[in-house]
């Protein structure tokens, strides 16, 4: 895994991996010009909230890309408490990327989408704007259960400029290389399943 940042590229070191719920603890000598704080409430149902990322990699452009949408259930797939749908897209790459409110503060990670062709074969329908976030309370937890401090968050709302420039300077891309068995297994884990009734 290598993180890029301003035309520099660093290799990273994982520190710890949640794989039940997705999540890594990555640590690199490259330092952002701008952060996150992780809030210390969960949203709550129909927060507006931005997704920032670089889905489908640099193919598209280099540039960081943000959608706008809300939280939309507090549960995620099969009634799962650690995660929130929401109704902003998320494409392949958008995967580890913040969940921000209007104050600026993670509110969760971005983690997957429904497979439309498994949604399409099992109920004749295109899933709109159904996609998942890990909660800010289990990136807490993660973070605290390897003591890491993080920044008290902010309780005042923020202008969409300085939002923007805190996505712009605190949001970076990562690459990693895989095999095509590890991303296929990658990919049957975090689709939606056929077998929902």
């Amino acid at each position: 895994v290598k993180v890029h940042y301003n035309g520099v590229s660093k290799p990273v070191t994982i520190l710890a991996t949640d794989y039940m719920n997705d999540l890594s603890l990555m640590k690199s000598d490259i330092k952002p010009d701008d952060y996150f704080s992780v809030s210390s409430n969960d949203a709550i149902l129909l927060d507006e909230i931005y997704v920032a990322g670089y889905p489908f990699g640099k193919a598209i452009s280099s540039s960081v890309k943000v959608t706008k949408g809300v939280v939309s259930a507090l549960t995620g797939l099969g009634n799962n408490y650690s995660n929130i749908q929401i109704d902003a897209a998320l494409q392949p790459g958008n995967s580890g990327g913040p969940i921000i409110n209007n104050k600026g503060n993670v509110v969760g990670v971005a983690v997957a989408k429904l497979d439309y062709k498994a949604i399409i074969k099992d109920f004749g329908a295109i899933p709109e704007g159904t996609n998942f976030g890990i909660k800010s309370s289990v990136l807490k937890n993660f973070l605290d259960a390897n003591g890491i401090e993080t920044l008290k968050a902010s309780t005042s709302a923020i202008s969409r400029t300085e939002l923007g420039k805190k996505i712009t300077d605190g949001t970076l891309f990562l690459s990693c290389l895989m095999t095509y068995a590890q991303i296929e297994k990658l990919r049957a884990e975090k689709v939606m399943f056929t077998d929902l009734e």
